[in-house]
């Protein structure tokens, strides 16, 4: 089975279920960056609410995610300090510091570099064998959104798609069937698992960075939790991938 998303900053755990459920994960990085998403911003909760943690980064009209430079504004030891003051009363900030910390101090000059060592340290962490892919790197040609997506699953060696429910409105799961693909929804939204988090006061805030999850359960405590829900949405999903296929 196989997830395809633009690869995200510091995601959310609807990608870190992807990430315990698949085989594979492509990252979509030979589409155009826009701004106001997920590529370079993530959120966590804070004293004063939702903080949005941005990676600054340097805009040219028609850019790839692939061709997008991170700023030299970027300052990871700021932000660093931003999560560990947000979480210091937390179990767990150390431990999710440790992991975070390595990629973003490794003085990554793509955003697609640092978002790709950041989820290659977070699977590690939650003990997935995932096999993470880049798309530009499967040599996919199609134009055609559906196209493409069929034959990224094609390289990738994968016939499911699992699918997040915000693209039912615009995936031919039809033409994806005619190309041996069957695509399966992950749901995750509706189901976004609750735990407790820093500020209570604030209430429960669903959608922020697997960050905020860590710092409350630890690395362990969050695969179990994702794992737990996961069994019961889709039991046997759970990936016991090998390592990539050469490419």
């Amino acid at each position: 089975m196989i997830y395809i998303e633009q690869p995200p900053f510091a995601p959310w755990l609807g990608f870190c279920e992807a990430l315990l459920a698949c085989d594979t994960v492509a990252l979509y990085d030979d589409v155009p960056y826009s701004d106001g998403n997920f590529q370079n911003r993530n959120r966590i909760k804070t004293a004063e609410g939702p903080l949005w943690l941005t990676v600054p980064v340097t805009r040219v009209p028609g850019q790839t995610i692939r061709d997008t430079p991170i700023a030299p504004a970027f300052d990871p030891d700021r932000m660093l300090r931003g999560i560990r003051l947000a979480y210091a009363r937390t179990p767990h900030v150390d431990e999710a510091l440790h992991v975070l910390r390595s990629a973003l101090t490794a003085g990554h000059t793509w955003l697609v570099d640092l978002n790709t060592d950041l989820v290659t340290q977070i699977a590690a962490a939650l003990g997935a064998r995932v096999c993470l892919r880049l798309t530009s790197e499967l040599r996919v040609t199609s134009n055609d959104r559906t196209q493409r997506l069929a034959d990224i699953c094609t390289s990738a060696g994968q016939s499911v798609l699992w699918a997040g429910s915000g693209t039912r409105q615009y995936l031919d799961t039809t033409t994806l069937a005619q190309r041996g693909v069957r695509v399966v929804w992950n749901d995750f939204a509706d189901r976004h698992p609750t735990y407790v988090q820093a500020w209570p006061r604030q209430g429960f805030v669903s959608n922020l960075s697997v960050i905020d999850t860590v710092c409350a359960l630890g690395w362990a405590g969050t695969a179990a939790l994702l794992r737990t829900g996961l069994d019961a949405y889709l039991p046997h999903a759970a990936n016991g991938a090998a390592a990539c296929p050469a490419r």
